[in-house]
């Protein structure tokens, strides 16, 4: 049972919520524009369908005061609900009231007028433990236990934000043993036919391997693999070998064991939908990170003419981050306590950092991507495990050097971002390079 899960105080503030939310007639729901947030937003939707209440739904791109707050003032006098966000952002809407907010996010607490549940709150980790889709989907399931169906898509969130990196925990693990009625597949973390799914493998990223077809095929010559056969119908044996190559590819970049463990995963076919828990990952992820978010949202709300769209985007998002991660790689700047890059997009920066910092240095500090073409420098900051167990905080660093740099940030230990004026990342350098300094030694 969800009350037993959750405990009283956190049962009752989201049960207050979904009563509240019963009332209304139309709802806006405001979403972060990544994967978590777009999952997180499909539960919601789902659930005002289910409750027959129109609905109105927008994607958050800039988390600054001021833009929040144009945002929020696009239709102030809906009731809203904001997933994935908006904790670090009541600041800016001080004179509202009608609003839920669901968030995961490090923020400084403040008194508020509507109702704001963030899982830090009540003693969960947010890095680790729920993603903006755990609290759409404890939501949820407070409201009625029935849906428990919307279960793809807060895996979905979970796998978007790397909280299943190592197997998951807390809230997260309890929730997955509780409500997971899925067939279970302990495989490669890879989709598709073997040459496909390493070809375009991001995460995890095979440096010299992914977006290489020929060598690729080169690398399965002489494995005895059917580079044709279906990565989910390998044999034990098959997965053995295959997997033992990809991980001496990894290790040859000097990566720490962060990334290893991602190599392998446990994958969920999600029968009702068509899809296992990678493929579902990578087609909401994909398309939020190419401005798509919609597709996804219609998709599985019923419009199946958008899913031809919907997936083909998946391999054009691939192709075009596989070209930028190399880049990236080959530019990387080294700072004494960090290393940072250009990104040509700003919704690209994330995912490079991320690769780069996890499959393609050494662990030891962490990777800034900025990225280029906009009055604003939007900024997306990785870190590894290890540097987070001695002590980084990064969303701490973005939201103080981002500051220093007359900009704003936050988000988690291991990943943040921020967003400050074009022309001052020197600045945000050397100020993010002493914090990270005083937060760990780097060897």
């Amino acid at each position: 049972m969800i009350y037993d899960i959750l405990g009283e105080e956190l049962f009752n503030i989201l049960h207050q919520g979904t009563e509240r939310i019963k009332k209304e007639k139309y709802v806006r729901v405001l979403a972060h524009y990544d994967g978590d947030g777009v999952s997180s937003s499909i539960i919601l939707l789902k659930l005002l369908e289910k409750w027959r209440i129109e609905y109105h739904l927008s994607f958050i791109k800039n988390l600054d005061n001021e833009g929040f707050r144009s945002l929020y003032e696009e239709d102030p006098n809906l009731f809203t609900i904001i997933v994935d966000a908006g904790s670090s952002q009541l600041s800016s809407i001080t004179d509202y009231s009608n609003y839920i907010v669901l968030d995961h996010h490090f923020y400084e607490k403040r008194e508020c007028s509507g109702i704001n549940i963030n899982a830090r709150d009540y003693g969960i980790n947010g890095t680790r433990e729920a993603c903006g889709a755990t609290m759409a989907f404890i939501f949820a399931l407070v409201a009625d236990e029935d849906n428990k169906d919307l279960f793809p898509f807060f895996m979905s969130g979970v796998m978007a934000d790397k909280q299943d990196i190592g197997g998951l925990s807390g809230l997260n693990k309890k929730i997955y043993d509780e409500y997971n009625s899925y067939k279970i597949h302990h495989t490669l973390n890879l989709e598709g036919t073997v040459a496909d799914a390493i070809t375009y493998s991001i995460d995890p990223f095979f440096y010299g391997l992914t977006g290489h077809p020929d060598d690729v095929k080169k690398f399965l010559d002489n494995s005895a693999i059917d580079p044709e056969k279906n990565v989910i119908d390998l044999t034990t044996d098959e997965n053995k070998v295959l997997g033992n190559k990809l991980a001496l590819t990894i290790l040859k970049n000097n990566t720490g064991s962060d990334a290893i463990k991602y190599l392998e995963e446990d994958v969920i076919y999600f029968e009702d939908i068509g899809f296992t828990s990678k493929e579902l990952n990578s087609i909401i992820d994909g398309n939020a990170r190419i401005g798509m978010q919609s597709l996804p949202v219609q998709y599985f709300l019923g419009d199946n003419s958008v899913g031809n769209e919907m997936i083909g985007n998946v391999k054009i998002f691939k192709t075009r981050l596989i070209d930028y991660i190399y880049r990236a790689r080959s530019d990387l700047k080294e700072e004494k306590y960090l290393r940072y890059f250009y990104a040509p997009e700003s919704e690209m920066a994330g995912p490079i950092a991320g690769a780069i910092a996890l499959y393609t240095v050494k662990p030891d500090k962490p990777v800034i991507g900025f990225n280029a073409g906009s009055d604003d420098i939007k900024i997306s900051s990785r870190g590894s495990r290890r540097s987070v167990s001695r002590g980084l905080n990064l969303s701490e660093v973005m939201k103080t050097a981002c500051a220093d740099a007359g900009g704003s940030g936050g988000g988690h230990d291991i990943a943040a971002g921020g967003i400050i004026p074009k022309g001052k990342e020197k600045q945000f350098l050397e100020v993010a390079g002493g914090i990270i300094k005083s937060q760990i030694k780097i060897i």
